[in-house]
């Protein structure tokens, strides 16, 4: 899922974004596209997608045949590939709309919440949903994290309205490209002073943390999550202010990525779910004692509520 918003944003960075002027095709009767850099770039970028679909497919596949069966883990992966197609018809309509900016927009952030979509799967997989999970932190601190989930969405819809107000569309010179009628000043420093703030709020979050008795897992997800937000947040500044060379527009593309697995991360890194006590199994028939064998009951935990507080995970 990340290499679809870092090939995207290398499409952007390079002018590619009209290098395939048509869809599913690259051009008008051709599938594959000419030799040539721009069409190359962003028919790669596409290319992810036929990869990342196939790949999701797998996984949903692997989410039906496991034993035992896990109602969530298919409704996430099944919730994926059907993101995944959107996205791509998305795709194509932006190619048809000449980049519209509002368009480019809808298409990173659905791609952002694709992504923490993959990180609560991929969560999931190991760990016994069945039961209601154990609290590690106070409830005021699941509250302020719940917030800090919008501020994150919004932080990005900014970002990606900065991206658009800005001269540089993604397409190749000599193409007009609409842009957002607001000037790119305005937009960085609204994009900019919403990332402060979420930077303050997740120190406030780390030192409150370290002040509280949980488990150090939790105290070492803030910390990374403020690492990740204070270099994101130089890159950002220093691509601004050497007028967005295409070098560090990538690497701060990275840094949303990043941000987007850390912040759902640590969210989840908030409440304790037991690791399923049976290892997972791929079959396509199930075996003729049926799964009596197979599911095991796991212990109930002495006091684990969800409101719990406890220094163990």
């Amino acid at each position: 899922m990340s290499a679809i918003v870092l090939t995207g944003a290398a499409v952007r960075v390079t002018g590619s974004g009209l290098g395939c002027s048509d869809w599913p095709s690259c051009t008008k009767g051709h599938l594959t596209p000419p030799l040539q850099f721009h069409s190359l770039i962003e028919f790669g970028n596409r290319m992810v997608t036929v990869l990342l679909v196939v790949v999701i497919g797998v996984s949903f596949l692997a989410t039906l045949l496991r034993r035992p069966f896990r109602r969530d883990l298919a409704w996430l992966s099944g919730g994926l590939i059907a993101g995944v197609l959107v996205e791509a018809v998305v795709g194509g309509i932006v190619v048809y709309s000449k980049l519209n900016p509002y368009l480019v927009m809808v298409h990173f952030l659905a791609t952002m919440l694709l992504l923490a979509v993959a990180v609560v799967l991929v969560h999931r997989t190991s760990r016994d949903y069945t039961t209601q999970g154990r609290l590690l932190v106070p409830r005021p601190v699941l509250l302020l994290s719940r917030g800090l989930l919008v501020l994150v969405a919004v932080v990005f819809t900014a970002g990606a309205a900065t991206t658009g107000a800005a001269p540089d569309g993604g397409s190749a010179q000599g193409q007009i490209i609409k842009r957002i009628p607001v000037p790119l000043r305005e937009m960085a420093e609204l994009h900019s002073t919403l990332a402060l703030f979420l930077v303050g709020v997740v120190l406030t979050l780390a030192v409150m943390l370290h002040a509280l008795d949980v488990p150090e897992r939790v105290r070492k997800a803030a910390r990374m999550l403020v690492v990740v937000l204070v270099l994101q947040a130089v890159v950002g500044y220093t691509q601004y202010f050497t007028h967005l060379p295409a070098a560090l527009v990538e690497v701060h593309e990275l840094g949303a990525t990043v941000l987007a697995i850390g912040v759902v991360q640590f969210f989840l890194a908030l409440t304790h779910h037991a690791p399923e006590r049976m290892a997972s199994r791929l079959r396509a028939v199930p075996d003729l004692a049926g799964d009596a064998g197979i599911r095991t009951e796991a212990a109930p935990v002495a006091g684990a509520t969800e409101g719990t507080v406890t220094a163990h995970s």
